[in-house]
C-alpha cells in the first residue's frame, strides 16, 4: 500500500482523481484509523464531549481553594474542564509522559496532580493511541508499502513522529508548477524565494492570461461570475474556498453547475435545536420567548396542530393555565380523538411541567427523563435510504444520546443537580461542530475543492483561491516563558510559535505553486479585511491590476450567458383606485366598530382586508407591553366586576382582592412579565391598576350605580347591515340610567379631545346599539387606567368624572347621524368602483372632502396598516 499523508487532509479533496488501487491519501484521523485496525488495537473510542466529562471528575477530585483552577472551575465546571483537557492533550501528542520534577511551576506541577487520576477514568487521547501504535509497531508492521509526506517530518507533532519512525516514509518535493517564461512561473519563483528569506525584486505586471486578480461589490456577484468562469475549458482545475464556500455553492447549483460540497456544518441545524429549546423551558421563571420558539419550531416532540394552537395561544396571552388555556386544550384533545389523551399527556410533560430555580439547579434525573425522551422521538422518525430529513434526525438523535451519556456520567460521579450554565455547555459539547446540510454534497463534474490551502498537494492547469479573505490564524500558546521551558525539559516539543506561522504561511503558497497555467484570485469586497497571500503578491507584483467583476460582467464578449432583464419600476402611490365595471365590491353582512373605521378613513385598506380578504404572513410574537398592559387590565376588571359584591366593597377589601387575583392574572395571562429584568414592569403595571381599581370602583358608587356589566356584547341594525361590538363595561343605576364606560390603558389627551371634537364614534356606535335594545341613548365616558381618570362628555351621570364639552354642543346621538351620512359617502364611491387611498404624502383631492354633515376622515397610523406597501411607492 503506498500512502500520500499530510497534516490536513481528512475531509478534503486537493488532488486529482484517478484509477488507483491501495493508494489512499490520508489525514492524521484516517492514518492512526487504519494502523490501529492492522495493528490490533480497535476499540469504542469515547467523543470528546464524554471526554470532557471524565477530566471534570478529575479536576473536582484535586480541586482545593489554592488551585489555580478553583475560580473558573467553580463558575463553569465544564468549560473549564474542556480548556484544560486541550492543553493536557496537547502536551501528550507532543511528548508529554504526564509528570514534571519537584520545583516546577505551580500550574504544572497542580496539572500533573490531576493526570495521576486520569490513569482509569479518562480515555486516551491522540497522543495516547499513537503512543499504543508505537508501541505496537515494535512487535508488528503494518501492511504498508511506503508513505510519501506532504508536509515537512518536523511539522509533525512528536507521537507521530514516533510512530512513522518506524514505517517507510519518504518526504514528498515541493516544487514550482508554472512555466518560467509565463508571469505565473516568476510570481511563484518569487513568492518561494521571499518564504526561504531571500531578497526578491519587484516583478513588472503583464497580462499573459496566467495571473487573474478581480474583485466585486458583493460575495453573490462575484460568485455569479465565477459560475461562469469555471466552466471555461482550461484544463484541470482546483478550487479553494476558505470562507463563503456555501455561497458559491449555492450560486453554482441556481446556475445548473456541480456543486463542490462547500458544506458548512451548523449548530443551527433546525434538528439541534430542538434539544436545547426543550431543556431551556426548565427553569423558573418560564422564559416566554424560548417556549413560544420551541412551539414553533418545526421539529417537537408536540403534534403540529397542538403546537400552532398553544403558541398562538401564548403569543396574546402569554401565560400558562385560566380558562382561554383550558378551551385551547378541550379543541387539541377533541382534534385528535383516540389520540387526543397521549396529546394531552406530551402537552403536560413538555409544558405544563414542574420547573426548578437556576440558583439550585434541576435535578439530573428530571433532565434525563426529557433527553431520553427526545432521542426516542428522534429514533422514531430515521427512517433509511438517503432521505435528507433522515439525515437531520440522525444528528439531532446523535445530538440527544451524547448528551445523555454525559448525564448519566455525572449521575455516576455523585452529581444530583444542574445548573443552567452547565447543561447549556453540556448541549454545546456534545452538539460540536454541528451538523452538515445533505442537501450541498459534491456533485458529479465538480473539480478538486479545499477549504484548507494546505490540502492542495498535486500541481493542475488552473488554481482558483475564491474570496481570498483574512484566514484564522495560529493561537499562541497560553504558557509562561518558564512553563515553555520546564515543558520542553519533560520531552514536551512544541514548535516555536514563529515556526508555526512559517509553516503557516509555506501552506498559504501551495494552490499558487500548484497552478501551471492560470492562476485566479478573487478578492473580498473593498473595505474588508484580505488574505496575507494577497499582500504578498501585491508587494512582489509591480502595477497589479483588480479587475472590477461589474465591468467584466457586463462586457458583451463576456456576458453572453447574462440574461438582461429590463427595468420595471414599481407603481407610485396614487390616491384613487379604479375597480374595473364588472368588479363590484359588496356591503359586508356584519360590520363592527374596528371595522368601520377603516371603512371611513382608509377605504382601501378595508377593501383589501374585508373583501379581498388578503392576510399577512403569521408570524407569531408576545404581545407587546402596550398592549399586553391592555389585556391584562381589562381582564382584572371584567374579573372584578364579576364578583358579586364588587360594589360593596371597601378599599381593604378591594386590595386584598387585587393581592390574590392580580398575580394569577398575570400568570395565566402575562406571565412574561415575571421573566427576569421585567420587575420593574410588573412593579409599574400592579401599582397602576390597584390605583386604576380603587378610583373606578370608587367613581361608580359616588355616582350611584347598582349593576355593572362588564364585555357586554351588543348587537343591532345600522343603514348597511348588522353592527356588533363588545362594550368594556354598561353600568346602570337603580332608576334605570345606563352609561357605557370605554377602558383605555392610557391615551389621555387623545381621548379628551375625542370627546371636546366630538369625534369618540366608537362610545356612539355602543351607544346606539344599547338605545336599540332600550330605547333611551346612554351616557357615554371613557376610564383612562393609566391616570386614573374618568372623562365624560358632562356630569349628569357620573358625579366625579372629568367634564369635557362638545366643543361643537353635540352629542353621541348627533355624531352617529354624521356616522350615518359618511357611511352613505364611502358606500357610493365604492358603488362606482372609486377606493381611496389614504396615506401621507398623496395629496387630497376634491372627492376626498367629507360631506359637511358626515365625519371628517382621520389618517390612521400606518404602523397598523399590513397593507402598506401594496398602496404603492412613496413618491419622494
Amino acid at each position: 500500500m503506498k500512502i500520500r499523508f499530510g497534516l490536513h487532509l481528512d475531509g478534503q479533496r486537493g488532488w486529482r482523481t484517478g484509477n488507483r488501487l491501495a493508494e489512499p491519501v490520508m489525514g492524521p484521523l484516517s492514518l492512526l484509523a487504519m494502523l490501529e485496525t492492522q495493528l490490533g488495537l480497535v476499540r469504542d473510542f469515547p467523543s470528546r464531549a464524554e471526554r470532557i466529562v471524565q477530566f471534570r471528575e478529575c479536576l473536582k477530585v484535586c480541586d482545593t481553594p489554592s488551585c489555580f483552577y478553583h475560580a473558573t472551575f467553580a463558575a463553569d465546571e465544564l468549560g473549564t474542564a474542556a480548556k484544560l483537557l486541550d492543553w493536557r492533550d496537547s502536551w501528550r501528542l507532543h511528548g508529554w509522559t504526564g509528570g514534571f520534577p519537584d520545583g516546577a511551576g505551580r500550574r504544572l506541577m497542580e496539572m500533573a496532580a490531576v493526570e495521576e487520576r486520569t490513569a482509569e477514568s479518562l480515555a486516551p487521547s491522540i497522543g495516547k493511541r499513537l503512543k499504543y501504535v508505537a508501541d505496537a509497531l515494535v512487535l508488528r508492521g503494518p501492511a504498508i508499502g511506503s508513505i510519501s509526506l506532504v508536509d515537512p517530518l518536523d511539522a509533525f507533532p512528536r507521537r507521530w513522529r514516533d510512530v512513522l519512525a518506524q514505517l517507510p516514509v519518504e518526504q514528498a518535493a515541493l516544487s514550482v508548477s508554472g512555466n518560467k517564461g509565463s508571469l505565473l512561473g516568476e510570481l511563484q519563483a518569487g513568492l518561494h524565494q521571499a518564504h526561504s528569506g531571500a531578497q526578491v525584486d519587484k516583478i513588472p505586471w503583464r497580462d499573459d492570461g496566467s495571473v487573474r486578480i478581480v474583485r466585486a461589490e458583493t460575495r453573490l456577484t462575484a460568485a455569479r461570475w465565477l459560475a461562469d468562469e469555471i466552466c471555461r475549458p482550461t484544463g484541470e482545475t482546483v478550487l479553494v474556498a476558505e470562507i463563503e464556500g456555501a455561497l458559491l455553492d449555492t450560486v453554482l447549483d441556481a446556475t445548473d453547475r456541480a456543486r463542490h460540497g462547500f458544506e458548512e456544518n451548523s449548530v443551527f441545524r433546525p434538528a439541534l435545536q430542538a434539544l436545547p429549546l426543550a431543556l431551556q423551558t426548565l427553569w423558573e421563571p418560564l422564559d416566554f420567548y424560548a417556549l413560544l420558539k420551541f412551539l414553533t419550531h418545526p421539529i417537537a416532540p408536540i403534534p403540529g396542530y397542538a403546537r400552532r394552537l398553544l403558541a398562538a395561544e401564548l403569543a396574546e396571552q402569554p401565560g400558562i393555565g385560566g380558562t382561554s388555556w383550558d378551551a385551547v386544550l378541550e379543541r387539541i384533545v377533541a382534534h385528535y380523538g383516540q389520540k387526543g389523551p397521549s396529546v394531552r399527556e406530551a402537552i403536560r410533560f413538555w409544558i405544563e411541567h414542574p420547573r426548578y430555580e437556576p440558583g439550585s439547579g434541576a435535578p439530573i434525573a428530571v433532565v434525563v427523563e426529557r433527553v431520553q425522551r427526545l432521542a426516542e422521538y428522534f429514533a422514531g422518525r430515521l427512517g433509511g435510504g438517503n432521505d435528507p430529513d433522515a439525515t437531520h434526525f440522525a444528528a439531532a438523535y446523535a445530538q440527544a444520546t451524547a448528551v445523555g451519556v454525559n448525564l448519566d456520567a455525572l449521575a455516576r460521579q455523585g452529581e444530583t443537580t444542574l445548573r443552567p450554565r452547565a447543561l447549556q455547555t453540556l448541549i454545546l459539547q456534545a452538539t460540536g461542530r454541528g451538523a452538515a446540510n445533505p442537501l450541498t454534497e459534491a456533485e458529479v463534474e465538480c473539480f478538486p475543492a479545499v477549504t484548507n490551502p494546505a490540502s492542495v498537494i498535486e500541481p493542475f492547469d488552473r488554481a482558483i483561491w475564491w474570496q481570498l479573505g483574512a484566514p484564522s490564524m495560529p493561537q499562541r500558546y497560553p504558557w509562561s516563558r518558564r512553563e515553555m521551558r520546564e515543558l520542553a525539559e519533560v520531552g514536551v516539543e512544541l514548535p516555536p510559535f514563529d515556526k508555526v506561522l512559517e509553516r503557516t504561511a509555506a501552506e498559504w503558497l501551495r494552490p499558487v505553486l500548484a497552478a501551471r497555467n492560470e492562476l485566479v484570485l478573487v478578492l473580498p469586497p473593498k473595505g474588508e479585511e484580505v488574505h496575507p497571500l494577497w499582500l504578498m503578491v501585491e508587494a512582489l507584483l509591480e502595477g497589479v491590476p483588480v479587475e472590477p467583476v461589474e465591468r467584466v460582467l457586463f462586457d458583451a464578449k463576456a456576458s453572453d450567458s447574462i440574461m438582461e432583464v429590463a427595468l420595471k419600476p414599481l407603481p407610485q402611490r396614487k390616491r384613487w383606485w379604479q375597480l374595473p365595471q364588472d368588479v363590484a365590491v359588496a356591503p359586508r353582512k356584519r360590520e363592527s366598530y374596528s371595522s368601520l373605521e377603516i371603512f371611513f378613513n382608509n377605504p382601501y385598506q378595508w377593501v383589501l382586508q374585508y373583501p379581498a380578504w388578503l392576510r399577512p404572513s403569521s408570524i407569531l410574537a408576545v404581545s407587546s407591553d402596550f398592549l399586553l398592559f391592555g389585556n391584562l387590565a381589562h381582564r382584572l376588571i371584567e374579573r372584578f366586576f364579576r364578583t358579586a359584591s364588587a360594589l360593596a366593597m371597601s378599599n381593604a377589601a378591594i386590595e386584598r382582592w387585587f393581592e390574590d387575583a392580580f398575580p394569577q392574572i398575570v400568570r395565566e395571562e402575562g406571565a412574561v412579565l415575571l421573566m427576569r429584568g421585567r420587575r420593574a414592569d410588573l412593579v409599574k403595571l400592579r401599582v397602576g391598576l390597584k390605583r386604576a381599581l380603587l378610583e373606578l370602583q370608587g367613581q361608580l358608587v359616588r355616582s350611584g350605580v347598582s349593576t355593572v356589566d362588564p364585555e357586554k356584547e351588543l348587537t343591532g341594525q345600522f343603514i348597511g347591515g348588522e353592527l356588533a361590538g363588545m362594550a368594556d363595561l354598561v353600568v346602570a343605576k337603580a332608576r334605570g340610567e345606563r352609561a357605557i364606560l370605554d377602558v383605555k390603558w392610557s391615551g389621555g389627551k387623545k381621548y379628551s379631545e375625542k370627546l371636546g371634537d366630538t369625534r369618540h364614534l366608537q362610545l356612539a356606535v355602543y351607544g346606539e346599539l344599547l338605545r336599540q335594545s332600550t330605547g333611551v341613548w346612554p351616557q357615554v365616558a371613557y376610564f383612562i387606567l393609566d391616570q386614573a381618570r374618568l372623562m365624560a362628555a358632562d356630569a349628569n351621570f357620573f358625579s366625579g368624572a372629568r367634564v369635557v364639552q362638545s366643543k361643537a354642543g353635540e352629542s353621541a346621538a348627533d355624531l352617529w347621524q354624521r356616522f350615518v351620512e359618511s357611511w352613505k359617502w364611502r358606500r357610493a364611491q365604492l358603488d362606482t368602483g372609486r377606493i381611496e387611498v389614504v396615506l401621507d404624502g398623496i395629496e387630497e383631492t376634491e372627492d376626498s372632502i367629507a360631506p359637511e354633515n358626515g365625519l371628517a376622515v382621520e389618517p390612521l397610523n400606518p404602523r397598523y396598516n399590513d397593507y402598506l406597501v401594496l398602496a404603492g411607492v412613496e413618491v419622494p
